[in-house]
Formats: structure tokens, sequence, C-alpha cells
């Protein structure tokens, strides 16, 4: 399960020389909706006002516009942060590496991970998203759950065989 929108090198700077990389994700789209609609509706509401208040009130209509740009830039940054975050699955480690500005990568070795679960609300199985989770001794809370990981159930099959081929 390799995402193809990740390209190939990203990949590979977070692999060992002899690892083999089973599952690349970024996280679902949908952690976008609640960014979206924010600034969608400050976008909605600075166009309503513009209609409100008459042209004359020069201060109003000047005060719209840097809200607006202030939401599509906080929208741009949401978007930023979820291109460079990234869920991986190696035939020896689990990998979560995030961050735009500072990178932050966090993993697991899959012999540490003691148990794993995943779980879908009614909005994570309407839209095709849940949350894995992994109890280990070593386990770093960034890693303990793992929200909007596309595709939960196939990717849990997968990291399930993985573990029992490494405890086994």
């Amino acid at each position: 399960m390799l995402d193809p929108s990740i390209s190939p090198k990203t990949v590979q700077r977070y692999l060992l020389p002899a690892e083999k990389c089973v599952v690349a994700v970024r996280r679902h789209w949908s952690i976008l909706i609640r960014p979206g609609a924010a600034a969608l509706g400050a976008a909605v509401l600075a166009l309503a006002m513009a209609w409100y208040f008459p042209e004359e009130n020069a201060v109003v209509h000047l005060a719209l516009w840097p809200a607006v740009v202030a939401a599509v830039l906080w929208l741009t940054w949401h978007v930023l942060v979820w291109r460079h975050d990234y869920f991986f699955v190696t035939d020896r480690r689990v990998i979560v590496a995030h961050g735009v500005l500072t990178r932050h990568v966090l993993m697991v070795p899959l012999g540490e991970v003691s148990e794993l679960k995943f779980q879908r609300s009614l909005s994570g199985r309407i839209l095709g998203h849940g949350t894995l989770l992994l109890e280990s001794d070593v386990t770093e809370d960034a890693l303990k759950d793992v929200q909007y990981v596309p595709w939960p159930d196939t990717i849990y099959v997968r990291m399930c065989d993985l573990l029992f081929d490494a405890k086994g």
C-alpha cells in the first residue's frame, strides 16, 4: 500500500539500506475539512459584510481583505502540514514523519509493538479513515494513536501480518 503521490525519493529518505517499505501513506485528506470549512466560512462572512456595508464605509472594506488573506494563508499552512505528514510501515519499523519547518521523525521497531488496534468512527467509515493504536513499552505519544490513517483496515491487516512474522 504505497501512496502514488509520495515520491520514492521521499520514502527512501527514511529507510535503512536493507529495509523494505510496505506502507507509505499521508494522513487522510479529511483532516483538512475543519480548516477548509473555517477558511471558507471566514471568506463567506467577509463577502457578506462587503455586500452589506455600503462602499462609503471604507474602514470595513479595508479590514475585510486582510481577514480573507489571513484565512487563505491559514488554510495553506494546514495543507502544507498535511503534505509533509507521512506514515510508513517497513518490514522492521513503524515510522511517523511530520513537520514543515522542523522535521520530526518518530519510530518504533516492529518487534517492540505488543498490541495493535484500530478504530473507525462513523465519519471515518463514511470518509475512509481511522485511527491506529500501537501499544509498546517504548512507544512515543505521537505513535500511540495515529489518527486519520487512510484504509485503516487494510493497513491493520498488513501490519498484523508483519508483526506475526517478526514475532513468529
